[in-house]
């Protein structure tokens, strides 16, 4: 018998946590391929000065990859006032640090917050808002089922031989059971097949006599 397939309890937490660190994986690949389409803001009303740039990947909030978080002093539009902070999500990169960028910024936790004390950004240059939300979209339709079902499979490495055995007797029934639904579908497919050759010979018989009165006429 393999490692694998032994019903230890070490080698059955270690599928565990093997496929609880893999399906963690494959649900990161949704962020890092959403924030690769940064929404854009159609009216600055700021410049900011990229001060430096430092990278906190490999993962982040947002993924894999990098994830360059810049110090940065803003100076707002209308009333001169600035200020310095930093921004991350790779808004600025180390190739923006001295230059001046356009953005814009507003007050609030979240778009319909009204949290005067924190402070949101969003880029001069990216995607409009609905070619996000559909990547964000589509994304999750490709990757939480794989996800899903690698969750449930982890879990399920878990048991004992006897209690997967149990497990996915309550799921797709017990070999007794399989065999008599199987029997009963062939029981089914051959009565269709049969019910086919007879109409198809019905069809036959009819376009025969048919043919004999047009013939008589």
């Amino acid at each position: 018998m393999s490692t694998w397939n032994s019903n230890s309890i070490g080698v059955r937490l270690a599928k565990l946590v093997l496929g609880l660190l893999t399906t963690a994986c494959i649900l990161m690949l949704w962020p890092t391929i959403v924030f690769s389409f940064p929404e854009k803001a159609e009216k600055q009303n700021a410049t900011a000065l990229v001060e430096s740039c430092k990278d906190t990947g490999p993962i982040t909030r947002r993924g894999f990859g990098h994830n360059w978080d810049c110090a940065v002093r803003i100076r707002d539009d209308e009333t001169g006032r600035s200020w310095t902070t930093a921004i991350d999500m790779n808004f600025f990169s180390p190739e923006d640090v001295g230059k001046e960028k356009r953005l814009t910024w507003g007050h609030g936790g979240g778009r319909a917050s009204t949290n005067n004390e924190t402070y949101i950004y969003t880029r001069a240059e990216g995607y409009p808002t609905g070619v996000r939300t559909l990547v964000a979209i589509v994304t999750a339709i490709i990757i939480l089922p794989p996800a899903l079902w690698l969750l449930a499979k982890s879990i399920v490495w878990s048991f004992s031989r006897d209690e997967q055995r149990k497990f996915w007797e309550k799921i797709n029934g017990t070999p007794e059971e399989r065999a008599e639904k199987k029997r009963k579908k062939q029981e089914e497919d051959a009565q269709w097949r049969e019910t086919q050759r007879r109409r198809a010979e019905q069809h036959e018989a009819a376009k025969a006599a048919r043919d004999r009165a047009k013939d008589q006429r």
